[in-house]
């Protein structure tokens, strides 16, 4: 299986080298100028590398209120690259009226921080968490109309629909056809390296390879529909959608509803249970 997974990923670099050409780049840029006029847009993760200029941008476009969401800190230049500037001087020196908001899209209060947008930006974040499921919940109770999804992603398994690859620990034979399908595989932790183990940096590590059937589940459970995909010489170890939220009520009660139904119970009341989305709706 290691020999047919290399085959994978060399069949991949050649896709990369000799495919489209489509700029992969400038195609993610014109998707927010095309879509951001007129709306409120909410870039979430757009910290690293881009230190805030997708928010910019839709700001540029026309955006009626932008939000920039993301764990960094909005004053430190990052190691290693101060070409890529810093969040509060950028927003400065551009009297820009991007708002930035600082936490975890995991954090129940996160949701509340950032608002709800008709377009929301999410790229290079998924594959960063433990919990990609619990973050695609997250995402779409934070948008109204469309989000822009980019992760890393890996090829179907034959036999295994939905198949995922969990990164960590993976020694390093096992790590190479993974490795081998991105060439800056040197920066993915847990793929290229090895997974750091330091205390307070595990978002550093990749967590999961996601398979894109097994992505448009996740979605489906985090209640999206896709509307887009893009197509990437990148393929199929980058998976970039367009989804919509679908009008259904999530898949779970709120983390907070078996508490307070225990709480209630206490003072000798029963929550409802089958129909409290519905109940919720008409407070």
């Amino acid at each position: 299986m290691r020999f047919i997974g290399r085959a994978w990923s060399a069949a991949a670099k050649l896709r990369q080298r000799f495919g489209e050409k489509e700029d992969w780049e400038a195609g993610r840029l014109e998707w927010v100028r095309r879509n951001a006029p007129g709306k409120s847009f909410a870039d979430i993760g757009g910290m690293f590398k881009y230190v805030g200029e997708i928010a910019f941008m839709a700001e540029e476009a026309g955006a009626t209120e932008v939000t920039m969401f993301d764990v960094g800190d909005p004053d430190i230049i990052c190691e290693g690259n101060p070409e890529w500037g810093w969040f509060d001087k950028k927003r400065a020196d551009r009297g820009s009226n991007v708002r930035y908001v600082q936490g975890n899209l995991e954090d129940p209060a996160a949701v509340e921080q950032i608002g709800v947008h008709d377009v929301v930006f999410f790229s290079g974040v998924l594959y960063h968490t433990p919990n990609p499921v619990l973050q695609l919940m997250q995402l779409r109770a934070i948008t109204r109309e469309l989000a822009f999804i980019s992760t890393l992603t890996i090829p179907e398994i034959p036999g295994f629909p939905q198949a995922c690859t969990f990164y960590p620990y993976l020694d390093p034979a096992a790590r190479r056809p993974y490795a081998e399908g991105y060439h800056w595989a040197s920066d993915l932790l847990a793929i290229g390296p090895s997974t750091d183990e330091r205390p307070m940096y595990g978002y550093g590590n990749c967590w999961w390879g996601i398979t894109r059937s097994a992505l448009v589940a996740m979605l489906r459970s985090a209640r999206f529909e896709v509307v887009e995909e893009r197509r990437l010489p990148l393929s199929p170890w980058v998976t970039e959608l367009v989804v919509r939220p679908l009008a259904l009520d999530p898949l779970l009660p709120p983390v907070t509803y078996f508490r307070e139904r225990g709480e209630a119970l206490a003072r000798g009341e029963r929550l409802p249970f089958a129909d409290w989305y519905d109940r919720a709706a008409d407070r």
